[in-house]
């Protein structure tokens, strides 16, 4: 584009004036120098401080300048702030729309300079977990900024007609936005900021933020190439989930801005009493120290952005978890997958779980057995699908064959309960009390394990697949317990759950079958060595210390 002629006599007559400030004459410089622009763009650390712009030097801290102005100076296409709650999330949120708005605002024609078609939108998103709270960020934190702005009210206030958005002249228009909506995807979308997007719903199938992010960012980049700007603002959640994988790929990738800070390297340190105190390694507040003994991982994901293992873990005494490790006991199977020579039943009495699954996750497998009040877990097992297969449920009951040839007495084996009754009804055929059982219709197999584990009173060995599954177990609104929702699984832990709960439960490994069911036989039931009747009278099974004879 040409220079606007119109400009120069407007310099001259600045130029002649005796009034003229060197402002004014940079600014109409700068626009004789920018012909696509009818308004000077000032840098960030302006936009924020200059009582043109939002007048808010002393409401915003040093920190988020520092951040802003590094983002803005450079030629990011992402960013991601990784931070601390109560660092001020949703201002920084509004000060970035804000900018991204004025910057687009300054320019004479928008669509055309962005190669649209004439009268076309553009849209800048904020999008939160609720609804509810990113109309609160846009009319609230967003709309505050713009209409303490003297720039904005002069030049371009929202229309005060429409509740539903921000729009403002040249078809420039703010949107709200959850994570279970998708309607911005349908417009041209140039910015927007994602606020704590770390919480939006996930699945086992899915990552919402994931999804969310890339169906966003792939619009912008199809539309406007390296012109838009897509920013993830939240506190983190748990290992491995989409922000914590972004902070990693912008250590690789020099379009991606990041950030990481804790509460007190964002707020100013005015804000804190001034006395410090070691915990574990980091130097905080000493008004944080109860807060931070009592639950060492919440305060860490909460207060030094560091992400948490789980959200609420179940098991928040790793230590005690290590501390069961016996190093006498080792991995009974070798690296071809096989039984090592050693591994023999020792005239113990033993229980086998298996948690089955098909195509995408894999089986876990776990064998314990009762020395006095201890429980003994002598086999862990992660069973993983073949690439493009299914898990091959003969081979699992071959397994169980296996170990009974190779002389442990099994007393019982379950299954979870999926697709386990041919294996069950086969088991049964070849002697074995065979039932189901499911360790997630209630806490009780999981408070056993961790009643077990606190007491000293379980022993198992170093099988990092356990190891890695129980320290990111949740409990979920203290009714279940749970995996990660994204890249977590738990299918060891379930068996090896099962296994001690049933070793506890029924010491002495006898069961009382009754017309097809099954239940635990009463201390009086357990002395008898004669048969046990069905309800008709009728003779079915003959138990004494757990074997399972006919009449």
């Amino acid at each position: 584009m040409e220079n606007d002629n119109r400009l120069f006599p407007e310099l001259e007559k600045l130029l002649a004036s005796k009034t003229t400030t060197k402002k004014e004459v940079d600014d109409l410089v700068w626009l004789l120098e920018h012909p696509e622009y009818e308004h000077r763009v000032v840098d960030i650390r302006t936009f924020i401080d200059s009582s043109e712009y939002l007048n808010a030097a002393k409401e915003c801290w040093d920190s988020v300048k520092d951040d802003l102005e590094a983002l803005f100076n450079g030629s990011y296409t992402e960013a991601v702030f990784c931070e601390a709650i109560g660092a001020g999330k949703s201002f920084k949120s509004s000060i970035i729309i804000a900018y991204m708005v004025y910057r687009i605002l300054c320019l004479k024609d928008p669509q055309t300079y962005l190669g649209l078609a004439k009268g076309s939108n553009i849209c800048f998103l904020n999008m939160s977990v609720r609804a509810e709270q990113s109309k609160k960020v846009v009319f609230g934190e967003i709309k505050a900024r713009i209409d303490n702005s003297p720039w904005f009210m002069k030049f371009y206030q929202p229309s005060p007609d429409i509740r539903s958005e921000l729009r403002f002249a040249k078809n420039i228009t703010i949107f709200p936005g959850n994570s279970k909506e998708t309607f911005p995807l349908g417009y041209n979308m140039l910015g927007g900021v994602m606020d704590e997007a770390a919480f939006y719903t996930d699945t086992d199938a899915r990552d919402v933020a994931e999804d969310m992010f890339n169906a966003l960012h792939s619009r912008i980049k199809n539309r406007y190439g390296d012109n838009g700007l897509l920013v993830m603002i939240s506190s983190p959640r748990y290992v491995n989930d989409f922000i914590e994988r972004k902070m990693k790929e912008a250590q690789s990738n020099n379009k991606i801005f990041s950030r990481r800070k804790k509460l007190w390297e964002s707020k100013p340190l005015s804000k804190f009493k001034g006395k410090w105190i070691d915990f574990e390694g980091y130097q905080i507040p000493a008004e944080f120290e109860t807060e931070a003994r009592r639950n060492p991982e919440a305060f860490k994901r909460d207060y030094l952005a560091i992400p948490s293992l789980a959200l609420e873990p179940f098991f928040k005494q790793l230590n005690l978890v290590e501390k069961a490790i016996d190093p006498k006991l080792e991995h009974p199977i070798d690296e071809q997958g096989r039984f090592k020579d050693w591994f023999k039943g020792k005239g113990k009495q033993y229980r086998i779980h298996i948690d089955l699954s098909s195509k995408r996750d894999s089986t876990g497998f776990a064998m314990a057995h009762n020395d006095g009040d201890t429980v003994v877990v002598d086999l862990m097992l992660r069973i993983k699908p073949p690439v493009g297969g299914e898990i091959d449920f003969a081979e699992i009951r071959a397994m169980i064959f296996s170990l009974r040839a190779r002389g442990f007495e099994i007393t019982g084996v379950t299954y979870d309960g999926w697709q386990s009754i041919d294996s069950l009804q086969r088991l049964k055929a070849e002697g074995f009390n065979a039932e189901t059982f499911s360790v997630d219709k209630d806490t009780a197999a999981y408070d056993t394990l961790k009643e077990k584990i606190n007491e000293g009173k379980i022993k198992y060995y170093e099988y990092k697949p356990f190891l890695e599954e129980i320290q990111r177990l949740e409990l979920i609104e203290g009714k279940k317990v749970d995996h990660p929702p994204v890249n977590g699984s738990k299918d060891v832990t379930d068996a090896v759950a099962a296994v001690v709960y049933q070793c506890v439960a029924n010491p002495n490994n006898v069961m009382f079958w009754v017309g097809g069911g099954s239940r635990e036989l009463s201390s009086e039931e357990q002395l008898m060595k004669g048969a046990v009747m069905a309800a008709d009278g009728r003779c079915t099974y003959n138990y004494y210390a757990g074997r399972r004879k006919p009449c």
